[in-house]
């Protein structure tokens, strides 16, 4: 049994059983929706991370402090990390719950609404992550035209852009005569490159489990449409069962029935028989 430990703010979660298998030993209802409870609380942990990392992205923006800005993206770098081990945590349990839960409509509907819950969760740290890595990107401007006001936009670009940012500001160093800004502005642009480029790893990974969880949907559905498409097959069959048997009922009645006329005639016939035979020899 695998588990997951992580404190925030004070307040701890922790992720159980990972490989699959039931984690209160019988997948009984009451289990089931312990298991449920269990992702609702961790899926609220994942939401009050991706709180704080946006405000975290706030106050480095906002930050003049270098020593405090670079302590606010270490917090931003721990945060980020352990939200993505709980977000995978999240992934693997509703698999589970997923699986267990195809053939009880009752399961089906609680796995599906968790399932939501979170989707919803990760489509909101990407709209964060993708907030703030265009801001960082209108910093880095920002303190580029500091030291190159007549920047053209294509230039602009190539300094945010480039991973070190020394050549291209070290023509902007020779040509300026605010060099210590311009000193600023390098290390400034530098930082916010590499927070860019960590938070575009981050989308990557944001993107990869919506994509996950949506497979996860389109199997379900799947596996929805198999057990429908069984269960009509199954009462078409038993549709067709149940009229061959009142076809054969009727035949089998319509055959004893003419059985039985037959055995009139036959009666009728030796009556007639009897009678004529009667006739004759009474005569004699």
């Amino acid at each position: 049994m695998a588990y997951n430990n992580s404190q925030n703010g004070g307040q701890s979660y922790e992720m159980t059983n990972l490989n699959g298998n039931a984690q209160y030993g019988h997948d009984d209802m009451g289990a089931f929706f312990g298991e449920i409870d269990d992702i609702r609380t961790a899926i609220s942990q994942f939401d009050n991370n991706v709180a704080r990392i946006e405000s975290l992205h706030n106050r480095s923006l906002n930050e003049i402090d270098t020593e405090q800005d670079q302590w606010n993206q270490k917090q931003i770098d721990t945060l980020v990390a352990e939200t993505s081990q709980l977000s995978n945590n999240i992934k693997f349990k509703i698999k589970s719950i997923e699986g267990r839960s195809r053939n009880d409509s009752t399961k089906r509907v609680q796995a599906d609404a968790v399932k939501k819950t979170f989707m919803d969760s990760i489509q909101r740290y990407q709209t964060v992550e993708a907030s703030y890595s265009m801001k960082y990107k209108q910093r880095a401007e920002r303190q580029y035209r500091i030291v190159r006001p007549d920047a053209s936009d294509e230039e602009v670009q190539a300094a945010i852009e480039d991973e070190s940012g020394t050549q291209i500001f070290s023509k902007a160093l020779y040509n300026s005569n605010r060099r210590g800004e311009a000193r600023a502005a390098l290390t400034e642009v530098q930082n916010r490159h590499k927070d860019i480029q960590k938070i575009e790893r981050t989308l990557g990974e944001l993107v990869q489990l919506f994509k996950d969880m949506e497979e996860l949907v389109e199997v379900q559905a799947q596996d929805v449409q198999a057990v429908d498409n069984t269960m009509k097959r199954v009462e078409q069959e038993v549709n067709r069962g149940v009229e061959d048997t009142r076809v054969a009922i009727k035949h089998a009645r319509s055959a004893r029935r003419k059985r039985w006329i037959c055995f009139g005639i036959v009666v009728i016939i030796c009556i007639i028989l009897a009678i004529v035979l009667g006739a004759v020899f009474g005569r004699r």
